[in-house]
């Protein structure tokens, strides 16, 4: 995809974003207050957020309704019971999981609830490198890929990250035993990179871009970079260390790409048939050995190669 070709996917995203608006004001859509959240009902499906920011719930809540139907078609017909909070900065300490820096998208404990942030702020932020000390292409193509207005934001990757978090409800539902931390990451990042290459291909530049510049540098100066540091301290790189953390996601959400790109949409299900099917858990060997087997060997690669 060339560079010239961003501005026409981005506007695309900004006016949908205002005629799904449109339609949730002036169709059957229903809103009411509750618990200080207003209520966007999506058929069955319900929306919560913050004040003044019915667009973005909008926006977020249509894309994993969508997704949330295609995983029906494409994995299997699972009823999988879930609910969105759009949330703003103001509203974060009050409904979201304990101790997640803000704009963090989270699955909350309760078994049902994905949490996303509403408004713009410095995590997304520190996840955006500086156009003018990086190298070509990315110097050239973060200022056009994430141009909000005249300024660069990460809005429009993040706001792609609810689908992640729909992925951590669907293998709650299904009780699968996704046998490692990384793993679960992986395949949330699998099935979120699926959807959208699939269905909404339009949002792929912005799904993209940021990881693949964030896979390619020099991780040197981390604390924790292998698989092994991720599944023993994933809850303090969640909470203390959420830089190196987004770090993980972005090579999680890279990888993501470079199996799709080699195996295509089918990968999905493999892989969702593999876990379904291994319900002990596995030794690592065990565990790479049958996924080269029964999923597809780059995956394989990729994990022996991290």
């Amino acid at each position: 995809m060339t560079i010239s070709m961003f501005p026409v996917n981005f506007i695309i995203m900004q006016t949908h974003k205002f005629l799904i608006l449109a339609i949730a004001i002036s169709s059957s859509l229903f809103c009411h207050s509750q618990n200080e959240l207003d209520t966007l009902l999506l058929g069955e499906m319900r929306v919560m957020y913050s004040k003044d920011h019915l667009a973005d719930a909008t926006f977020v809540g249509q894309l994993c309704y969508g997704a949330n139907d295609y995983f029906k078609e494409t994995i299997e017909p699972l009823d999988v019971p879930f609910q969105l909070m759009v949330l703003s900065q103001n509203d974060w300490p009050h409904y979201s999981a304990p101790g997640l820096i803000y704009g963090m998208p989270h699955y909350k404990g309760d078994g049902k609830t994905l949490a996303v942030a509403a408004e713009d702020n410095d995590f997304w932020r520190m996840q955006l490198p500086d156009p003018a000390s990086i190298p070509s292409p990315y110097k050239e193509l973060i200022p056009v890929v994430y141009n909000l207005n005249g300024e660069i934001s990460a809005r429009y990757f993040f706001d792609l990250l609810a689908v992640h978090e729909l992925g951590h409800a669907w293998h709650f539902a299904a009780n699968l035993n996704t046998q490692r931390r990384w793993l679960s990451e992986l395949y949330c990042n699998i099935m979120l990179h699926t959807y959208i290459a699939e269905e909404k291909a339009e949002f792929l530049g912005a799904l993209e871009t940021i990881p693949a510049y964030w896979a390619g540098i020099d991780a040197g100066d981390l604390k924790y970079t292998t698989l092994k540091q991720f599944e023993e301290d994933y809850w303090t790189l969640g909470v203390e260390n959420p830089f190196n953390y987004g770090w993980y996601q972005f090579r999680f959400h890279h990888a993501a790409k470079l199996l799709y790109d080699e195996a295509g949409a089918e990968l999905n299900k493999r892989l969702w048939d593999f876990l379904k099917n291994h319900t002990d858990k596995l030794s690592d060997e065990e565990l790479i050995s049958l996924l080269e087997k029964e999923v597809h060997p780059f995956l394989a690669e990729l994990v022996r190669n991290w």
